[in-house]
């Protein structure tokens, strides 16, 4: 009897537990319920997206900007096409190929320099990052628009291509086409050999072909 009595304690001890982390989770507190609306530091921009500091900042990207003891500079706006945030005092500021410790570092010495503030702390968040894809079409399993990871600049050919299902029977690996925009705007052309890469010795690996965000793939079909 001890024994059983014992069992039913701790039995009933552990549901106790799990019924206070029950409490808790599902609204049980109304402090924890009432914070996540709000961003780090009681900002009123609840974060969607969390990224490290080493994060490349995007256009398009929804960033909540702070300023150390000055809330009414606390804004949040979308990066520009350009790679510019409008900011108090500095006005439009080219954040374009910076990560988010860079850019805070740039703005912090801008604020210092143009005699703003002697010792300027400036906050960075990421709200919502952009959507950043990779399309794959032609000759695979199911043609998709793949989504790059989050802080990610590039993927693999071969992860796309088996992301996408993989190939084909009759799908032709060995010139697989890719279109990109490059930077002046103009439509960029590669042929890709996947075969070499797939089919490379260990000895004498073949590099995969690396993918930029809105790359398009084709997979031609092969003459049969």
């Amino acid at each position: 009897m001890k024994t059983k009595n014992g069992s039913a304690l701790r039995f009933a001890a552990w549901a106790c537990a799990f019924a206070i982390l029950a409490f808790r989770a599902f609204g049980g507190e109304d402090d924890s319920s009432a914070n996540a609306e709000r961003g780090p530091g009681g900002l009123p921009f609840p974060l969607t997206s969390v990224v490290g500091d080493d994060y490349l900042l995007q256009p398009l990207d929804l960033v909540v900007f702070e300023l150390f003891n000055e809330p009414d500079a606390t804004t949040q706006q979308r990066v520009s096409g350009s790679g510019e945030l409008r900011l108090p005092m500095l006005g439009s500021v080219s954040l374009r190929g910076l990560t988010v410790r860079a850019a805070e570092r740039q703005l912090e010495s801008l604020y210092q320099t143009g005699g703003f503030y002697k010792n300027p702390q400036v906050t960075l968040y990421v709200s919502q990052h952009t959507e950043r894809t990779i399309s794959v079409l032609g000759q695979v399993n199911r043609p998709d628009r793949l989504q790059l990871l989050v802080g990610s600049d590039s993927m693999g050919l071969a992860q796309a291509v088996a992301l996408a299902g993989g190939l084909t029977r009759i799908a032709k690996a060995s010139a697989i086409q890719i279109s990109r925009i490059g930077p002046d705007g103009r439509d960029r052309r590669f042929v890709v050999n996947l075969d070499a890469y797939l089919n490379a010795a260990k000895s004498n690996p073949v590099a995969d072909f690396q993918l930029q965000p809105d790359d398009v793939v084709f997979v031609p079909e092969r003459s049969i």
